[in-house]
């Protein structure tokens, strides 16, 4: 490598390095962003289904029962009354 491309090759160094650090920093803040989502107990009533109760914690009802699921580590979608179940906070 010539003297003369050496600042072209560290000015390229340096931008690569940049680029890697922000999707890096994207990467980790998506993996660890749960951390800021806020979470409620609630505790299942006669009449309630995980339908309802996703329904009722408003935006899209498929995804509010899969996590609803997920957090609870439920293998089906049934729900028992005096069951406390995490659901997330939709007002955060």
């Amino acid at each position: 490598m010539k003297i003369k491309n050496m600042p072209r090759f560290i000015t390229f160094l340096i931008i690569l390095f940049v680029i890697i650090s922000c999707l890096t920093n994207m990467f980790i803040n998506k993996v660890f962003s749960h951390e800021k989502e806020k979470y409620n107990n609630i505790t299942v009533c006669q009449g309630d289904s995980l339908w309802t109760i996703a329904t009722e914690l408003g935006g899209n009802i498929n995804k509010n029962i899969y996590e609803i699921k997920k957090l609870n580590h439920l293998d089906s979608s049934i729900v028992y009354v005096g069951q406390t179940l995490l659901v997330p906070d939709n007002n955060v």
